[in-house]
């Protein structure tokens, strides 16, 4: 294998830097909300002069800065770091905990993970941890890809773009969804895991209180929360609509003295087009911060200090302390201030403040509280979902059941992709490794992205990029360009490219790569028949992100559904499992054309014509001419007119 071909299998995953100095020509921070977070991902491959921020400004301007002569210990299991504080007589432990897969606002993942090694020397602004969405404090929400761009059989027409299929498993990104039921305090709709009518495979998940257990592979239409609804019994003015009963099972109501009770399953499961694993399960109980003031039920940190103490108070914290008081207060308590160390005023937060005790007043009666200790050795986590949910045996107060569902997506025919010059594209194709166009060398393209796309739009500066960052992979340099260049000359970013691209053809000795006929253009041959292509393109390395716009979450499609009571016609929406509206335009688009026949059968049989939509499926089988009837909207209208004392009626 050569020396290229090495430095083009390495290429893909180099990390490497264009740093231009302004802004770019669409809003960038406006086109950044439409990104994910990947589980992997690469450093960018082009940045603005504004965008060179580390992330350690987020944890400065939040007080989570170290001080000075501090080590680190890191319990890579559990995701936390121990700070150790020396000291002449006494050292003081401070514990940090990250945050792992919690839910953003896009149903995104966020997650903190530590950089540091044990004892690794750390001092003040140094950063402590990435995010999901940064690597060594830069922001990271792509990959780096190989591309080209030519035409390529019509697959990449318009905004279309074609991928290889090796780059899928780069671009899996993990969604959190949250979904909340609602318990309705009656005598009626009760949770349970004994449902009847329902085999025992459905109810493997369950728990015994019938709620799904975490750590549960779920799918579409799978039960997470199983409740059952028993129909109250009817009135004297009320008809009853059930058959009777046979005669041993009256005598057996009989024998029991029971009523017999309708019973209706009502369990909330998994909504269409969803997968994956349960992450966690949240309870919210009735009246559970009654015993708080009313001041500080809205404050977090208080109510889970003041609610965890409360579960399992000791003497010494009952009689000689109030802990309320002392989170609220601006001062240390005093007995133990000589003694043991405490933390500086700048530090005065609730959260802080909770270290020090933890490592003076709970530390001196460790033997008394030892369970308490065990339960409280995480503050920064939720404590009302770690310690006083975790074990529930009565759910007669449920209020609320919250459950978090984390699956994962791959890249599909039809998701949507863009680049950092807002040249997004939809994916048209994904193609086998060995049919993708390659170089000379034998390399393949990651994407193919259509050359129209550029001049149109006046984005030129993806080019500069893309041949920029095919120079950079191969030399590991980085190059800072600055916007308005012109004025250091005639064609300045011109002859600084391909200056580059004439450097790289002279130090790997390969002449393809610059050719003086067409200039950053090389010629690549298809992977099907293995002949090269008619013309050169351009290739070289862009910064290829995912957007949020996933066909899954768009992809619908309707035969029979649920129908709306008043019209008769389907619902609408694609959570609703509805139809497509025939509006207006619509109907006259087809007007115009002449289609009568599929014009009548869209506002009939396809809409609320109940005689025919129920006949349809037995003139199909019997091969019977169809009977289109009347449209139930007509009929609301003749009855709204009716109500106005309009006598009006259909002669036919």
């Amino acid at each position: 294998m050569n020396s290229l071909s090495k430095l083009f299998k390495n290429c893909i995953t180099s990390n490497f830097f264009i740093l231009e100095n302004g802004t770019s020509i669409c809003n960038y921070r406006k086109h950044q909300k439409n990104f994910f977070n990947l589980q992997k991902s690469n450093n960018l491959s082009t940045k603005t002069k504004n965008k060179i921020k580390n992330f350690h400004w987020f944890f400065f301007e939040n007080n989570i800065i170290l001080k000075k002569n501090n080590f680190v210990r890191i319990n890579k299991k559990k995701q936390k770091l121990f700070f150790k504080k020396k000291k002449n007589l006494h050292s003081f432990v401070k514990e940090i905990w990250f945050q792992q897969f919690d839910r953003s606002n896009q149903n995104t993942y966020f997650l903190q993970r530590p950089i540091f090694f044990p004892l690794y020397w750390i001092q003040k602004g140094d950063l402590l941890s990435d995010c999901s969405a940064s690597q060594n404090g830069e922001l990271t929400l792509g990959h780096n890809l190989f591309v080209a761009y030519m035409p390529w059989d019509g697959f990449n027409f318009e905004d279309a773009v074609l991928i290889n299929e090796k780059v899928l498993l780069r671009y899996t990104s993990l969604h959190i969804q949250k979904y909340d039921i609602e318990i309705v305090k009656d005598n009626f709709e009760t949770i349970t895991r004994q449902i009847p009518g329902l085999q025992e495979q459905d109810l493997e998940n369950l728990n015994n209180n019938g709620i799904i257990k975490v750590g549960s592979w779920v799918r579409e239409n799978d039960i997470l929360v199983g409740k059952i609804f028993e129909k109250p019994p009817l009135k004297k003015s009320e008809k009853k609509s059930d058959p009777p009963l046979l005669t041993y099972k009256k005598l057996l109501y009989d024998i029991l003295k029971a009523k017999k009770t309708a019973i209706h399953e009502k369990s909330f499961r998994v909504p269409l087009g969803c997968f994956g694993r349960i992450l966690r399960v949240t309870y919210l109980f009735q009246n559970q911060d009654r015993d708080l003031p009313k001041k500080y039920q809205k404050s977090s940190p208080i109510k889970n200090v003041y609610r965890c103490l409360k579960k399992k108070p000791t003497k010494i914290l009952k009689n000689k302390y109030n802990l309320l008081e002392f989170v609220l207060s601006d001062t240390y308590l005093t007995n133990f201030k000589k003694k043991l160390s405490f933390i500086d005023l700048e530090y005065n937060a609730i959260i802080f403040r909770w270290f020090w005790l933890y490592n003076t007043v709970f530390k001196k009666v460790k033997k008394k509280v030892k369970k308490l200790l065990k339960q409280n050795s995480n503050f920064n986590c939720n404590l009302k979902k770690k310690i006083l949910f975790k074990k529930i045996k009565d759910i007669g107060d449920l209020k609320k059941i919250t459950i978090y569902l984390a699956e994962q997506k791959r890249f599909q025919i039809g998701d949507k992709i863009s680049g950092r010059h807002g040249n997004k594209g939809i994916i048209s194709q994904i193609c086998y490794n060995e049919d993708m166009p390659y170089c000379i060398n034998g390399q393949t393209l990651d994407m193919v992205l259509n050359p129209l796309g550029v001049p149109s739009r006046m984005n030129v500066g993806q080019i500069l990029e893309c041949l920029l960052g095919f120079t950079g992979q191969i030399f590991k340099t980085k190059f800072h360009v600055t916007c308005f260049d012109e004025m250091y000359g005639y064609d300045a970013s011109r002859s600084f490219v391909y200056s580059k691209l004439l450097e790289l053809c002279s130090k790997t000795t390969y002449p393809w790569l610059f050719s003086k006929n067409c200039p950053g253009k090389v010629q690549l041959f298809d992977g099907r028949t293995g002949q090269a292509f008619s013309q050169s393109a351009t290739i070289g390395s862009s910064y290829i992100i995912k957007l949020v716009h996933i066909v899954d979450e768009k992809i619908h499609a309707r035969s029979t559904g649920p129908y709306s009571l008043v019209t008769q016609q389907p619902l609408k929406g694609r959570s609703k499992h509805g139809g497509q509206r025939i509006g207006e335009m619509e109907v006259w688009a087809l007007q115009g054309f002449g289609c009568a026949y599929t014009l009548q059968e869209l506002l009939t049989i396809k809409s609320d014509d109940l005689y025919g939509r129920n006949q349809i499926l037995f003139k199909l089988i019997k091969n019977k001419p169809f009977r289109f009837g009347k449209p139930e909207s007509f009929r609301v209208v003749l009855r709204e007119l009716q109500s106005l004392c309009l006598n009006i009626k259909l002669k036919t």
